[in-house]
């Protein structure tokens, strides 16, 4: 069985898990949604443009509400920003909870068990969120960098299109840049989990050698979660030009839909992860002369109902 296939069954039989997240995801959505909702009924003053925004966007309703309740609505946008930031950090403490269960698969999930993975590799996995984000700022970054220049020295040589053509070559190559090192750091998160390693730098340049080697297997595999994904915006996309909000059942049927794209995109993440895992589990790798191979502090004492051991064999 493909590591696709089998990690999608794992994610399907991992309907607590994504749940919890989910939920978690929706409160932290609540705090900023709600505050949002009754500001924007007291700053309205009753106005019937704001029924204009149900068939799109009108800028100028916009500039003009923004304008005279600016100071109403920036630190709810500000707020807005923090709780984006708290989602990233959420992603990244997420992961050693969804790892333990893929190295657990017919284990019966429990919530203590999985909080402890994620408190346990936090740590570990906050210094490769920097690691990642360093090779993410220098890699990328210094394509749209050079991509710039390029167009600033070839503005008086070519057109218009000409300039797109330059930005979009570019903006192509930090994609790819992007994309690649973000593969790399999922590599490397499975590394460090498996290998109960300590070490980002080494784990992320161990994992880059491992990518770098079976680039269709694990970066291929990568590039196809992102066109789901994309399918899946596509997909709501097509429903919200088709569905029209004109009243209440069919601004309830959208809010239904988007709740599931949330959901669904939770799910593609839990499953690419997971996917990234058994990838690892079966590939050839590299020598680890890691000191230790012990099995987590957190971890009780196989039972009757639990399944492999966190550790590799």
């Amino acid at each position: 069985m493909t590591p696709i296939n089998l990690s999608f069954r794992q994610t399907l039989g991992s309907i607590r898990p994504v749940g919890l997240i989910y939920s978690i995801t929706l409160i932290l959505g609540l705090v900023v949604a709600l505050p949002f909702y009754s500001t924007l009924l007291a700053e309205d003053q009753d106005s019937l443009a704001f029924l204009n925004l149900l068939n799109g966007f009108d800028y100028t309703i916009y500039s003009d509400f923004m304008h005279r309740s600016r100071k109403a609505i920036l630190p709810l946008i500000s707020v807005g920003r923090w709780i984006g930031a708290l989602y990233l950090f959420l992603s990244v403490f997420f992961a050693g909870g969804i790892l333990l269960r893929f190295s657990q698969p017919s284990a019966r999930f429990d919530t203590g068990l999985f909080w402890q993975a994620c408190t346990h590799y936090f740590g570990r996995f906050l210094r490769l969120f920097g690691v990642t984000f360093l090779f993410l700022l220098v890699g990328a970054g210094s394509w749209l960098v050079a991509g710039s220049l390029v167009a600033i020295l070839a503005n008086d040589a070519v057109t218009e299109r000409g300039q797109f053509w330059i930005g979009a070559v570019f903006f192509s190559f930090a994609a790819l840049t992007g994309t690649l090192i973000l593969c790399i750091g999922d590599y490397a998160k499975v590394l460090m989990f498996r290998e109960d390693s300590h070490q980002a730098f080494k784990a992320f340049g161990q994992a880059g050698r491992l990518v770098f080697r079976n680039l269709l297997r694990t970066y291929g595999l990568y590039w196809l979660f992102i066109l789901i994904g994309s399918g899946l915006f596509g997909i709501y996309f097509l429903i919200d030009e088709a569905v029209l909000m004109s009243n209440w059942s069919t601004i309830l049927l959208l809010f239904v839909i988007q709740q599931l794209l949330i959901l669904g995109r939770i799910g593609l993440k839990f499953w690419a992860l997971g996917a990234a895992y058994v990838t690892y589990t079966i590939l050839p790798k590299p020598t680890f002369p890691l000191s230790q191979t012990s099995i987590p502090a957190y971890t009780s004492p196989p039972t009757a109902e639990t399944a492999t051991p966190l550790s590799p064999e």
